[in-house]
This record gives structure tokens, C-alpha cells and sequence, in this order.
């Protein structure tokens, strides 16, 4: 069985970032080099699927939508031939406009190169799902969503989709469209790759605010960056007049292994969840700072009595009570390091991404079968 991913690095503007900063190294990698670069940078989803689905005897590649790959690809499927290929495009442009022409063509082209069994789409980035239609004769569709709906997606244009919200979970099922819960989880490849070090910092942050989608978010943390010396890494800062305390307290954007780095050197992090979710704990952020072994202070949900153990992370219930927590553990370091502990252990035993794509093979090839009608290997 053959699988293609495709995936980006959000924010965007952090790649970029990082591929601008690194330009002389990048100019002269291939596909391959710099996928594996990319990939090293852990943002996101990493390769933490393909990664474990391959050691379950999957073909399982990553293809990173981003314009700077994007161009590496088209030196590998086109060679010097890819002035051609350009050329195409822009004709077919002038008769008749279409966004993305180019970018649509190459993973067309790659994809019929590659021939994937299954190509699972993670979320935003930045296709419009009728995309897929032109795949589906091939290969089973596969959506991972948690996140609020991008605009020109919709669920039927899919074969299944794999959440970590129940909400989705529901609706799509409603909709007679195959949906799978798939937990957030943690790979341990990580932890080899996180420097040791003192914690440097007391309140951490890392993530979005100001947006409609974290109201109660934004509205705890402004109250937290008024009464403690918390501090966060993100995007939308630009939003926030430079006198706003939040503004101050930004500390530019982070994600992957930089992002994991500050939890670990915390020795809080605040997390609080999407409108989204409503009112659920499942954000990736639980599992990444247990993971790596740091405090977790995050809002109290139902859900996370259910799914988790008592004392493997702190709950608030609102913004006095989160403050409350904050001076508490800052001071009872030796409780606040057990409890992180116990957390860490937790994760790594429970939700390994190892395991959890035992449980994705089992769906995707039992849904590859159901449609296709035909056995598989």
C-alpha cells in the first residue's frame, strides 16, 4: 500500500522564515534533501505518520505544499524541460485565468508519478477540495481535520476524514461521510532532539490569539500578561496595538522543534482551546507538553476527566483561578516537576504515535478494501 501526505508548516510565514534564512544550504539540496530538511524542523505533523506507517509496511511519503518545495519538485518530475512546462501554464493562463494553475499541475503530475493507494490531505493547505475529485477513481480521499473549516473545503469531497474533535466527529457522520476519532499524540524521536537545558521561563505561550476563533483564549491570557511575566511565541501580534500588553509580551513566531524547545525550558504552559472545539481538550498542545516533559496548566473540560488521569497536568477554570494555579506551582516546584513527570510517562505510554498509526493502518486499509472491493497486501 502506498501512501502520499500532503501537509504544510503553519504559520507560514515561519518556513519561509527558516528557508530564507538558510537559502545558501536549501539552493543546492533536491527534492528529497530538502523534504528531509523540512521534516527536521518537526512543524506540525512532522513526518510522525508516514514516518511510523512505513515501519507498518507502508510506501509512505510526505509532500510539503510550499512554493520553495514546490520549485524543487518541479526540477525532479521536468528537468530542463521545466521552462516548457511553465511556459504552458501561462499560456493556458491567458486563455483562460485560473488560480494556481501551476502549482495544481505539478501535484497532479506527482502524484500520477507516485500512485499513491492513498492520499491523505492534513487540513489547510490551501486547495480547494473538489481538487481531489480527479483522484478518486485511484485512491481512497482522506481528510485530517481539527481545525475551523477551511474555506473551499467540504466533507463530501472526501472518502473518510480522521478527527480529533467529536463535534466534526458527529457531523460528518450525520452527513454520511465515514469519520474516524484520531488522537493528537507524541513521538519520542523528539525528545533526542531537545537540548537539556535550566528552565529560562516561568509562563509560556505558544500559538494564535486575537482571532474570533479564541476569544476565551485571548481574553485569559491578556488577563495572565497583566498580573505575571507571562510571555508567547505566535501569529496575529500585528493586530494588537505596540501599547497593548499582548503585544509586548510577543516574542515572535516559533513552531516544530523551536516551538518544543520553549516547553521545554517553561516551567508553565498555559494552553485553553479553540471556539471550535466546544469546549473540549484536544489541541495538539496538550500532547506536546507532556511529551516533553514540561507543566501543562490548561482549561478544565469534561472531556479530560474522562480520557486522562488525575495529576499528570494542572486545570483552571477561568482567569482568577488560572492565576491562582500559576503563583501556586511557580512556588511547589517539586509537586509541579512530579506532576509533569507522571505526565510525561502518561503520554508516552498512551498516545505514541507508534501506536496510534497501528489504529489509522487498520482504518485506512479496511476502508480501501470496503471501497475498492479488492484485497490488499
Amino acid at each position: 500500500m502506498r501512501l502520499l501526505k500532503f501537509d504544510t508548516i503553519n504559520p507560514e510565514k515561519y518556513i519561509l522564515r527558516k528557508i530564507k534564512d538558510n537559502a545558501s544550504e536549501i539552493s543546492s539540496m533536491n527534492r528529497k534533501q530538502m523534504l528531509d530538511w523540512i521534516i527536521s524542523l518537526r512543524g506540525n505533523f512532522s513526518d510522525f505518520y508516514t514516518y511510523h506507517l512505513r515501519n507498518l509496511g507502508w510506501e509512505a511519503e510526505e509532500f510539503i505544499v510550499s512554493e520553495p518545495y514546490l520549485e524543487k519538485v518541479i526540477d525532479e518530475l521536468y528537468g530542463a524541460s521545466k521552462g516548457v512546462r511553465h511556459l504552458k501554464d501561462d499560456f493556458l493562463n491567458r486563455l483562460r485565468p485560473f488560480k494556481d494553475r501551476w502549482k495544481l499541475n505539478v501535484i497532479k503530475d506527482y502524484i500520477n508519478n507516485y500512485n499513491p493507494d492513498v492520499i491523505l490531505i492534513r487540513e489547510q493547505i490551501g486547495i480547494p477540495s473538489d481538487y481531489w475529485h480527479g483522484f478518486r477513481s485511484k485512491a481512497l480521499i482522506v481528510s485530517r481535520i481539527a481545525t475551523p473549516v477551511p474555506r473551499y473545503w467540504s466533507h463530501t469531497d472526501f472518502d473518510l476524514i480522521l478527527t480529533s474533535t467529536e463535534v466534526f466527529r458527529t457531523f460528518f457522520e450525520l452527513n454520511r461521510v465515514p469519520s474516524y476519532i484520531n488522537h493528537n499524540g507524541f513521538d519520542e524521536r523528539v525528545l533526542s532532539e531537545l537540548k537539556q537545558d535550566e528552565k529560562k521561563y516561568n509562563t509560556t505561550f505558544v500559538g494564535g490569539l486575537g482571532d474570533k476563533f479564541w476569544i476565551n483564549r485571548t481574553k485569559c491570557f491578556r488577563y495572565l500578561a497583566m498580573n505575571t511575566d507571562a510571555v508567547w511565541w505566535g501569529y496575529n501580534e500585528e493586530i494588537f496595538p505596540q501599547t497593548d500588553v499582548l503585544r509586548q509580551r510577543h516574542r515572535g513566531l516559533a513552531s516544530g522543534l523551536e516551538m518544543l524547545q520553549i516547553y521545554k525550558d517553561s516551567r508553565i504552559v498555559f494552553n485553553d482551546y479553540g471556539e471550535i472545539a466546544d469546549g473540549m481538550g484536544v489541541n495538539q498542545r496538550i500532547f506536546e507538553v507532556l511529551g516533553v516533559g514540561s507543566f501543562l496548566l490548561t482549561r478544565k473540560a469534561d472531556n479530560l476527566e474522562k480520557t486522562f488521569p488525575k495529576d499528570i497536568f494542572a486545570t483552571f477554570t477561568d482567569e482568577k483561578d488560572c492565576l491562582d494555579k500559576i503563583n501556586y506551582y511557580l512556588k511547589n516546584e517539586a509537586e509541579r516537576e512530579e506532576i509533569a513527570k507522571a505526565g510525561q510517562e502518561f503520554i508516552l505510554k498512551n498516545y505514541n504515535y507508534k501506536d496510534l498509526m497501528k489504529e489509522i493502518d487498520t482504518i485506512l486499509r479496511q476502508n480501501y478494501k470496503l471501497k475498492f472491493k479488492k484485497s490488499i497486501t
